[in-house]
């Protein structure tokens, strides 16, 4: 059985996780890259959200920084720019050897922005991975995840490896969203061939989720608008 931060750390130092609007996946970008560096590693998370962007990495600056994750984002004076601006700091990021890295990639056609460094990719590992949540409109079953997966390819050019099961509904999650989106992520993991890596389920939930895969607890980091 592979320890914990083995399961973390996988087999590849970038990690890019991608996902419609609404997948969750800056907040588990934000809970993987912080469980990274708990595990002693140094850490960098990359914001790629850059198209219509909602909720991004970078407005949670200061609980990376508190805790050493190295944030690369895009200039602070174009922190609220919906343009197409790579972070300068990047290409020191992907060939470094020094730090684990997470992409947080914007939804759906932000991908395209990674076409730009299908080249930089192929000199590093990295491991490309679509985050799930069945709860989403265009993911709700097994043909809007596959269909969504390969626009997102195909944007991208970059082969999805993995899928992260993350059904939610914010704070109203209890466990048979989490099981009912499992079910339906299995479904299209199983015709796309592709492994679950992780199911994730809220931190109130740590002890009552029980799936035959490893499970990634989530804290909520992120604060809403209507949180406020």
């Amino acid at each position: 059985m592979e320890t914990y931060e083995k399961l973390l750390r996988g087999n590849s130092r970038v990690k890019i996780l991608m996902g419609e609007f609404g997948s969750g996946k800056t907040e588990l970008a934000i809970n993987y890259a912080l469980a990274l560096r708990d595990q002693g590693a140094d850490t960098a998370i990359v914001d790629i959200d850059l198209v219509k962007p909602y909720f991004r990495t970078r407005e949670n600056s200061m609980i990376l920084q508190k805790h050493g994750v190295l944030l690369v984002a895009p200039d602070k004076n174009l922190a609220n720019a919906d343009l197409p601006i790579l972070p300068h700091e990047l290409s020191r990021i992907l060939h470094g050897t020094n730090h684990e890295v997470v992409m947080d990639v914007g939804g759906g056609e932000s991908a395209i922005v990674l076409g730009q460094l299908c080249k930089e990719f192929e000199k590093s590992t990295y491991q490309a991975i679509m985050v799930v949540n069945t709860r989403r409109p265009f993911t709700r079953d097994k043909e809007g995840i596959i269909q969504t997966l390969r626009r997102i390819e195909k944007a991208s050019r970059l082969k999805i490896s993995g899928l992260i099961s993350n059904t939610n509904l914010a704070d109203e999650t209890t466990c048979e969203h989490v099981y009912e989106g499992l079910q339906i992520v299995e479904a299209a993991a199983a015709e796309l061939q592709l492994p679950i890596l992780w199911v994730v389920a809220p931190e109130w939930l740590a002890e009552e989720v029980k799936v035959d895969y490893p499970l990634f607890i989530l804290k909520p980091y992120t604060q809403y608008p209507w949180m406020i």
